[in-house]
């Protein structure tokens, strides 16, 4: 395979060549709707998110179980597959993962990866500097060190922040993430009131820096600067929390994650699930797409299946639920296990994340694009520069398009293999984050939908312009825009990341956003069970598996 990116493979293991699917035949040519469904299934997966995949494939190769997986969507794969249009090809959600290369980091993810997908995906390296962020006309460059970070902003800003504690404090705050993730392995024997105690008593650092913004350990615990403050909370967007919000640890991590560099996988997201799906198959599982799941079917308090949109009822002694936390609680669970459990009462104490809107761009020829993310902060002439939770808010509560900022990627520059599975063909994607009340109008009035549209495609495309001038001029074979771009028809308010990422997510509720429910035979996993992001879905499944089999040291060997 020739290609211009750095490819990398996991040492002291042959190169495994493509697995990525040659063919640029739509998926839902590949993948469609069985004539038959499988019966007695030994578990079955709601949704084919990461977090479905992740679990699905452990299952079949650790306990050989035969897994159905249901998924509501004509495509499998949640926000790692690819909207496919026009002879185009658009990620939804994976735009790069970090940490993914034990030679230059801990590669925490790496193994997880390789292990649920049979070690076959390959990773390409983005470049050294792999994002920029910019506030007006200011431009930053973020590096694949830390070290060389810590260089420039020394240099740009002397005397304006404890540079290399913030660094420090990042690295320690990672570890003690990971000890955060075990409590939620207690039996379900032990009573929630002593979860909480236990986490009360030794969450200790972990709890405090989530109990904390970023703003404030930021300013007032590392002396940064407003300016410098604003810098290193670019990121927000990944989580959909401003600095004066967002728990600081939470947001650290985010960070951490991309200290050594930015990875996307060699054929597209949507090589995930063409990787795992084998497997699962090859254990006797199905993969059933257009096949939404209707209720949770529930009897003397244990799950027992699941009933199909169609009304067909698929029995099984496991049910494990990847389509997040509230479609779980309040839409599939029949409403007296809802009551009995108050699951009611706990989403008024939280909400959804931001949901994204978007603009897809895709052009007839084969154009010179950039590898790297690029960031573009909110701007307004009354809102000072590096002021981003003002001018956030002033975003999200006016519907002030002109000024948005969003983040800006080529499908096509950052998979080294796009042109030979697409030939001729260019693609940019830009992002920006919505809010529920958006989403409900752009559903509901059909008079709101072209207003909307042409604000967001007029000012995001002018964005586009700005930072990629090589396309003034040319005109798109596609333009696609709307909201929300999430994968999860029934997501509440059309969420990207769940729920919402606040300190009381990881302090006050992490005791019920785990794998292990209330009830018997029915399991979590995905973002809400573990944490936001691809990565932090994939790794639900890891703790799923866990959770349920009490084999806690195969997250252990994933994790080291």
């Amino acid at each position: 395979m020739k290609t211009d990116a750095q490819l990398f493979y996991t040492p002291g293991r042959p190169n495994p060549g493509p697995a990525y699917i040659t063919s640029a035949s739509p998926a839902k040519q590949r993948y469609s709707k069985p004539a038959k469904l499988l019966e007695n299934p030994d578990a079955i997966v709601i949704g084919t998110g990461i977090g479905g995949l992740s679990i699905a494939s452990t299952l079949a190769q650790k306990r050989g179980m035969r897994v159905l997986m249901l998924e509501h969507n004509d495509v499998p794969g949640g926000s790692t597959h690819c909207h496919e249009i026009d002879g185009f090809e658009f990620n939804s959600g994976v735009d790069s993962i970090g940490d993914m290369d034990p030679r230059v980091g801990r590669g925490l993810f790496r193994a997880t990866a390789d292990f649920i997908t049979g070690g076959k995906l390959e990773w390409a390296k983005m470049p050294d500097v792999h994002e920029t962020c910019t506030f007006g006309d200011d431009v930053y460059e973020w590096f694949s060190s830390p070290e060389k970070n810590i260089e420039w902003i020394e240099r740009r800003f002397p005397g304006e922040g404890n540079v290399r504690g913030y660094y420090e404090l990042e690295e320690k705050i990672e570890w003690w993430a990971w000890s955060w993730a075990m409590t939620k392995l207690a039996p379900s024997w032990v009573p929630e009131r002593a979860r909480e105690g236990f986490y009360g008593a030794f969450g200790g650092k972990w709890r405090k820096y989530m109990t904390r913004t970023t703003s404030d350990v930021l300013r007032n615990e590392l002396g940064f600067s407003e300016r410098l403050a604003a810098i290193f909370s670019y990121m927000y967007g990944n989580h959909g929390r401003t600095p004066e919000l967002a728990p600081f640890a939470f947001h650290a991590v985010n960070l951490f994650h991309y200290r050594t560099g930015a990875y996307y996988p060699v054929g597209g997201p949507a090589q995930i699930a063409n990787c795992v799906i084998p497997i699962v198959e090859a254990a006797g599982g199905q993969l059933a797409v257009s096949t939404p799941a209707e209720k949770i079917l529930v009897e003397n308090g244990r799950a027992v299946g699941v009933r199909l949109g169609d009304g067909t009822e698929i029995r099984s002694k496991l049910v494990i639920s990847d389509a997040s936390a509230y479609v779980t609680f309040m839409q599939l669970l029949p409403e007296e296990e809802r009551e009995k459990h108050g699951y009611a009462s706990r989403f008024e104490q939280t909400g959804p994340s931001p949901a994204h809107l978007y603009l897809m761009l895709g052009y007839d020829e084969e154009i010179e694009l950039p590898q790297q993310i690029i960031w573009h902060m909110p701007s307004y002439p009354d809102v000072e520069r590096y002021d981003l939770s003002a001018a956030d808010k002033s975003y999200k509560s006016e519907m002030r398009f002109e000024g948005m900022g969003g983040y800006l990627l080529s499908p096509s520059a950052r998979d080294p293999v796009y042109r030979e599975r697409h030939p001729g063909k260019s693609t940019v994607i830009v992002l920006a984050e919505a809010t529920a009340a958006w989403v409900k109008r752009y559903r509901e009035e059909p008079e709101f939908r072209p207003q909307f549209e042409a604000g967001v495609r007029d000012n995001l495309m002018a964005l586009v312009h700005r930072y990629l001038p090589q396309l003034k001029g040319k005109t798109p074979a596609t333009v696609r825009t709307g909201v929300p771009m999430g994968c999860n028809p029934r997501a509440w308010g059309g969420c990207s990341l769940g729920l919402e990422p606040s300190g009381d997510h990881f302090t006050r509720d992490t005791h019920w956003l785990r794998p292990k429910t209330p009830i018997e035979g029915l399991w979590l996993t995905g973002q809400d069970s573990f944490s936001a992001g691809v990565c932090g879905a994939m790794a639900s499944g890891s703790l799923t598996y866990a959770a349920l089999t009490g084999d806690w040291l195969f997250m252990l060997d994933n994790r080291l």
